[in-house]
């Protein structure tokens, strides 16, 4: 499981014919309804300082086509996670870790964490930083989780496939749950300082493209029993 990069939804909608993923801004203010064209000035900036930050999206159904898309592009079978997915991935095969960092912390600068197994805080040299208080400047900016997977702590919140419900796991299949057959909301995973068990429900269709709200793609064969917490 990836997290989509700018560039690669720009490759993606260049190819398909479909504007660029950003609104247009007059200063600090959006444009409604105007997005920013290849070859301006915006759009250069775009492809100098943002081109590895995590894509944003505007709506559920972006980060989804972008998914098939690459499934169909490479013949693998890319989707969205669905939220157990994310989950197992983002606890390290289901374990017990309050965030999907390489130890299970969020390790600011100049900060110290509380161990409640020993009861200690515990401190740590800048070279051993692992999570910022804002999104990352680039993708994999902070190290992998034990799985080898970036990203799943960096405040950026992600879409899953699942529709939202608040009591859906209590009457869920135990394994792979899929989430409802429908709703009004999808859930969505990490987010500003969210551990990995936190989940947020959000409307599928926002005003306006927001750097906080990215996704990433999965494969869905040969996945594992996953089952609900």
């Amino acid at each position: 499981a990836y997290e989509t990069s700018f560039m690669d939804m720009e490759w993606m909608r260049q190819i398909n014919g479909l504007p660029v993923a950003a609104d247009k801004m007059d200063g600090y203010h959006v444009i409604k309804g105007e997005v920013i064209e290849r070859g301006s000035e915006d759009y250069e900036y775009l492809l100098t300082r943002r081109k590895n930050k995590a894509t944003r999206t505007i709506n559920w159904q972006q980060a989804k086509d972008y998914c098939q898309w690459l499934g169909n592009l490479t013949v693998l079978p890319f989707d969205l996670p669905t939220e157990a997915q994310w989950e197992y991935v983002a606890r390290n095969r289901g374990e017990k870790r309050y965030y999907a960092t390489n130890n299970g912390y969020l390790q600011y600068r100049n900060g110290q964490y509380f161990n409640p197994n020993t009861g200690y805080y515990i401190d740590y040299t800048d070279d051993e930083v692992n999570a910022g208080t804002s999104t990352e400047d680039q993708i994999g900016q902070w190290p992998a989780n034990p799985l080898g997977i970036y990203g799943m702590s960096n405040n950026i919140s992600e879409w899953t496939n699942d529709w939202y419900s608040p009591d859906y796991y209590q009457e869920s299949p135990e394994l792979n749950p899929q989430g409802p057959k429908t709703g009004e909301e999808k859930v969505m995973r990490d987010g500003l300082g969210t551990m990995t068990i936190g989940r947020v429900p959000n409307k599928i269709e926002e005003d306006k493209y927001y750097s906080s709200n990215s996704f990433r793609c999965s494969l869905q064969q040969q996945t594992p029993a996953i089952a609900k917490n």
